[in-house]
């Protein structure tokens, strides 16, 4: 069952009403502050490597290729050269540690770094450990059980398997590695080579607007981050018969407490509007919005007008794409 969106009164604030009704400009005609980006931000980025356990065996492709008839380069034959379970708990850490580095970063357009806000830098370097070691203790758990995993791999591989296909203790060990590194964002005034002053100009102005462009785009992306978990509880919400996982709630309430330590140029609006959905939408439990009929239409109510507030501050720019 299906209700129409409709304007309720719930706990929006009137600030956030004028700001809606006032702000006609598209989301990138938002003046950014330029107390300088390096002051306030740092880049960090995350490098994770790990065994694939995978080996090309060229025989057996050959001997697919002859007896379907087939070029070799119709297909390849990749051995699995232990279980899968073996590598699964390295493999969660790695994957843990990557959600959590791109939730708790900004974007950034070089080399796969991301802008790591100084706020949330102690959050970030704190959990971001305890990230490292849970991956470390899974290495050294695999390690450990290497040879046993090897000796599973014969009755998994039969006439596949060859020792040559499998590194040493040590070599392996240095197929997984786990790093942060932090450095300085670039900035035009340090930039000093031996070249014409016109064209140090020229590179120190290129290099304050990249500055810019990266904050209006890391501003962006914490305004849309903000914008699809609350549409999202909104589709979920306005069906009154449809299922929804407790992390419905709990996402959105943890980027809630994210953004603050993300906002970069202190977006009085977008603080106002995080504090909207705190107090319209994080007051609920799931169980709450399952059980009980009325919350839940009070709560997909607030989150239809919340999302249809956020359309208006920012323009064209809802979804990730200019329309």
């Amino acid at each position: 069952m299906l209700y129409s969106p409709v304007w309720v009164r719930c706990s929006i604030s009137p600030f956030l009403l004028q700001e809606v009704f006032e702000m006609t400009a598209p989301f990138m005609n938002i003046e950014i502050r330029n107390n300088s980006l390096t002051e306030k931000a740092m880049l960090v980025t995350l490098s994770i490597s790990q065994w694939t356990a995978r080996k090309l065996d060229k025989e057996v492709t050959e001997t697919a290729a002859e007896q379907y008839h087939a070029d070799t380069r119709a297909g390849r034959y990749n051995k699995l050269l232990v279980p899968k379970k073996a590598l699964a708990m390295i493999t969660t850490c790695a994957n843990a540690a990557r959600k959590f580095h791109y939730e708790q970063t900004l974007p950034w357009h070089d080399n796969g770094a991301r802008i790591l806000p100084a706020e949330n830098y102690l959050h970030y370097s704190q959990n971001m450990q305890d990230l490292k070691l849970k991956f470390e203790k899974a290495v050294a758990e695999f390690l450990q059980r290497y040879d046993e995993y090897r000796e599973e791999a014969k009755l998994l591989l039969g006439n596949m398997f060859r020792y040559a296909d499998y590194p040493t203790w040590e070599k392996l060990e240095e197929k997984f590695k786990f790093s942060v590194s932090v450095s300085p964002l670039p900035s035009g005034q340090d930039f000093r080579v031996g070249i014409a002053d016109e064209e140090i100009r020229r590179i120190q102005q290129d290099l304050e607007a990249r500055l810019v462009d990266a904050q209006v785009e890391a501003m962006k992306d914490l305004w849309q981050r903000l914008y699809k978990a609350v549409s999202h509880m909104a589709d979920k919400l306005t069906d009154l018969d449809g299922r929804f996982k407790n992390s419905l709630v709990g996402n959105l309430c943890d980027l809630v407490d994210l953004l603050p330590r993300l906002n970069l140029t202190n977006d009085p609006v977008l603080e106002q509007m995080r504090r909207d959905v705190e107090e319209s939408l994080c007051i609920y439990e799931p169980e709450e919005l399952r059980k009980n009929p009325v919350a839940r239409k009070e709560a997909a109510e607030a989150a239809i007008f919340i999302t249809a507030a956020m359309e208006g501050y920012m323009g064209g720019f809802v979804n990730g794409s200019k329309n």
